[in-house]
């Protein structure tokens, strides 16, 4: 079994590389939540290169909403009443929420743009191999149709040789002496008269 194949098939896998369970790692140990990102590449392919980030993306956004509601009022004098705002924000774990939203923000935009630089080599390497890939094939294609081509006129020519060293029965017009020749063309043994092998005319 191949390890992508592994990859796809085992459940568990599937499962501990989930998005929540992503999230929830990104939170308490950063760096292993980076390689658990990188592993769903494996897992999910090319059906996934943006999906995840762009999740994580709008997660971390949502949870810096309250501080940038908190932002908006301080600095351009909006006065808003939303309901339970002022207890996210005295809350004790609502600063360490904005760090981790922030630092899962500034990884879900570096994973958006290495997949979209990665998908474009990828696309133009692939682009390129087709391309040459292509190319040969139509070369090897020509130079089978130039050598089947020299074949085929080579025994044509056999055959012509063959044809013209094969002696012919020519019964002399002018002495009527039964003559073997080789070729269409020859001379008659008795009477010393040119004789000519009509193809049985």
């Amino acid at each position: 079994m191949t390890l992508r194949r592994l990859f796809t098939t085992n459940n568990l896998l599937k499962a501990l590389l989930s998005l929540p369970v992503v999230l929830v790692v990104l939170y308490f140990l950063p760096v292993l939540g980076v390689i658990m990102l990188i592993a769903r590449y494996f897992v999910y392919g090319s059906r996934h290169y943006y999906r995840g980030p762009i999740i994580i993306l709008i997660f971390s956004l949502l949870l810096l909403v309250p501080r940038g509601l908190e932002l908006a009022m301080t600095n351009f004098g909006f006065n808003l009443s939303i309901p339970y705002l002022n207890d996210i924000l005295s809350s004790t774990i609502y600063p360490k929420l904005v760090d981790y939203a922030q630092n899962i923000f500034i990884i879900s935009t570096v994973f958006l743009i290495v997949s979209a630089i990665i998908k474009a080599i990828s696309s133009k390497l692939s682009g390129n191999i087709s391309r040459i890939l292509r190319e040969y094939f139509s070369a090897k294609q020509a130079s089978e149709a130039k050598a089947f081509q020299e074949n085929d006129l080579k025994m044509k020519e056999k055959v012509i040789e063959s044809q013209q060293k094969t002696p012919h029965v020519v019964k002399c017009p002018h002495c009527g002496k039964t003559n073997s020749i080789t070729g269409t063309v020859g001379q008659c043994k008795s009477c010393r008269n040119p004789i000519e092998y009509k193809g049985g005319k």
